[in-house]
């Protein structure tokens, strides 16, 4: 028997409308990073999926899937999926999922307009929305990982109480922080002339503050869920002890190029530093492993820190879980570089709710 507290799943029985159901779940779904998805956003979706719909079309599906209990929508502001959505969603085939993080992922490189030389543009970050209570923890850490080398860039984006980042509001008792993500490196690279393919997610040993080898390695494209989030939530990182002691795990990015964009590489990565987008941990050569990760023929590794590193002491302290209601998971999207601030004028910005 099931109790008032835990309902049923709802389950679509006529293949016809699974097969209009499907698609809608999988599109919400697949956004681990955003609470809330547009109407607009998920028409794209959509036809990323191959399935063009009306405005109208959309509508009325959703509003079965709403009569269904599989998804609710927020006012003007888009739709997300119940507690028995995301297990409805959970029961389509993995398959069918699995590189979807990666086709966003370079999807969004191509959307990122950062000009390092103007130092304006649409840049990636991660973001997270905290407690305000957590803060005067959070700075602490925060501000070692950036010293550290850690991080990605030296710029971070505030939210405050009341105000919305990507998409999802902020709550009273609660602050938005955003780093910069490394989808901003390589959209920079990308627009130097220096095309760059995601491998994978990876667990990096840090030893006497320098990159020493992968403990793990997941990649993107036979992954349905993002590695490096995963490898901050099953508490497998230890970022904090890396930026304080010189020793721990972080997460990284693990790219790879052309040998014949070499030459042009310098220039880039010289161009990101002038702009304070700091991030690269370390290219390979020719040819060669980068550190022990294989790599493919005529292919040079680059590996990047990741915007959520300096968010993962939140969970290495166990300072969040999944069951609170305020602090959300880690989502990524486009931000203006311009509204982003400087580290070292965080603390004063968040003076007032410390």
């Amino acid at each position: 028997m099931v109790s008032a507290a835990q309902p049923q799943l709802a389950r679509p029985r006529s293949p016809a409308r699974r097969a209009r159901w499907a698609p809608i779940l999988a599109a919400l779904r697949d956004q681990p990073w955003r609470e809330l998805l547009a109407a607009s956003e998920l028409l794209e979706a959509l036809a990323a999926q191959g399935l063009e719909l009306s405005e109208r079309t959309l509508r009325l599906h959703c509003a079965e899937l709403g009569a269904a209990g599989l998804i609710e929508r927020v006012g003007k502001r888009g739709y997300r999926l119940t507690p028995a959505g995301l297990e409805a969603a959970r029961a389509l085939a993995v398959q069918r999922r699995l590189g979807t993080v990666a086709a966003r992922m370079e999807s969004m490189v191509c959307q990122l307009t950062f000009d390092p030389r103007r130092r304006q543009g649409l840049a990636s970050i991660n973001a997270c929305v905290v407690r305000r209570s957590l803060l005067p923890t959070l700075l602490a850490d925060l501000e070692a990982v950036y010293e550290s080398g850690l991080a990605v860039g030296d710029r971070v984006l505030i939210a405050e109480p009341g105000s919305e980042v990507l998409g999802r509001r902020v709550p009273e008792t609660c602050v938005g922080i955003g780093t910069v993500c490394s989808l901003t490196i390589a959209a920079t690279l990308l627009a130097g002339g220096v095309p760059t393919q995601l491998v994978g997610g990876a667990l990096l040993g840090i030893v006497e503050r320098r990159p020493a080898h992968l403990l793990e390695l997941v990649r993107y494209d036979a992954s349905s869920l993002s590695p490096n989030e995963l490898f901050i939530r099953a508490r497998l990182t230890s970022v904090i002890d890396a930026a304080r002691c010189g020793e721990g795990r972080i997460t990284a990015s693990l790219r790879e190029l052309p040998m014949s964009a070499l030459p042009r590489l310098d220039e880039a990565l010289a161009a990101c530093r002038e702009a304070g987008l700091h991030g690269v941990l370390a290219v390979g050569k020719p040819g060669q492993t980068l550190l022990n990760a294989p790599l493919g023929e005529g292919r040079v590794g680059l590996l990047l820190a990741t915007g959520l590193n300096p968010l993962a002491g939140l969970w290495e302290r166990h300072l969040v879980s999944a069951s609170d209601p305020d602090t959300a998971s880690p989502m990524v999207g486009p931000a203006e570089w311009q509204s982003l601030i400087p580290v070292r004028e965080l603390r004063a910005r968040l003076a007032r709710f410390l």
